[in-house]
């Protein structure tokens, strides 16, 4: 799991997406979660301020086994998809950002777009959409740094076979993170302790149907909407069968309690006559 001396050299002094994920949070956050966090930004500022060594991963059963499992997930990827994955631990460069990049799990060709492997390990973590947004931060760092507009991102749970979810851009989210990135890297060159940031809602992935049977503003607009729903596309019908109707010679047209004028270029208003 040890990254090579290119790939160290590449990141240094980068917020990559493992890094960023500790700048947005998650919400809702506990007390626990919140000192946790704290932590993992103090400690992130230290090392990018050359005060203190990374924290030895070797020794975080997660990242080892997520390490251990990273291969495997690719292969299994290729072969359910019949494709090759590229650049495989590469790193990308963020276009733009100079203290932004991503070091790739791989690029998956036909989709022009990264792939990003994760297992879960804590056996009270089955929401599939819990897992998601917890991994949101770095899915999204990986589309922002690449430019992809979507990134695969490819989930073994337990002993079940990965599971991918193909997550789209969200440029709000993506403006919070380069915005507190910013933010943190000013404290990192000034050597200023860096500011703790509330957590940012994760994007929210639609995937439930909700019964909506309960709310009562609910019923009162859905009864109002059902009422004018038909009038409204009987009275569109009426609109273009009367427009019809009006002489090409004629500027105006009227009768029964409607009027239809004709401007210059054509168009046609019709309206209540009074």
């Amino acid at each position: 799991m040890a990254l090579t001396p290119v790939q160290l050299a590449a990141r240094a002094g980068k917020l990559t997406g493992s890094r960023i994920a500790c700048l947005m949070g998650q919400d809702p956050e506990t007390d626990d979660a919140r000192l946790k966090r704290e932590k993992q930004v103090h400690q992130l500022w230290l090392e990018m301020t050359g005060q203190a060594e990374p924290v030895n991963l070797r020794m975080y059963w997660p990242a080892v086994l997520g390490s251990a499992t990273e291969h495997a997930n690719l292969e299994w990827f290729e072969t359910k998809n019949n494709c090759v994955i590229a650049d495989k631990g590469e790193f990308y460069q963020h276009p733009t950002v100079p203290w932004a990049g991503v070091t790739l799990d791989g690029w998956y060709q036909e989709l022009n777009c990264p792939i990003e492997c994760k297992q879960v390990v804590n056996p009270r973590e089955t929401s599939l959409p819990d897992v998601i947004a917890r991994f949101q931060p770095q899915v999204q760092w990986q589309i922002e740094c690449t430019g992809a507009a979507q990134c695969a991102l490819s989930i073994i749970m337990g002993v079940q076979a990965p599971v991918v979810e193909f997550i789209e851009r969200n440029k709000d989210y993506a403006e919070v993170m380069k915005w507190r990135g910013e933010q943190f890297m000013a404290h990192v060159r000034n050597k200023t302790p860096p500011v703790i940031f509330a957590p940012a809602p994760a994007p929210i992935i639609p995937d439930r149907i909700v019964d909506m049977n309960g709310n009562a503003e609910w019923k009162r607009l859905a009864e109002q909407w059902l009422q004018v729903h038909g009038a409204a596309e009987v009275a569109r019908d009426c609109d273009k069968g009367l427009k019809a109707l009006v002489p090409p010679e004629a500027k105006q047209a009227h009768g029964h309690g409607v009027n239809i004028t004709k401007d210059r270029a054509g168009r046609q208003y019709l309206r209540e006559f009074k």
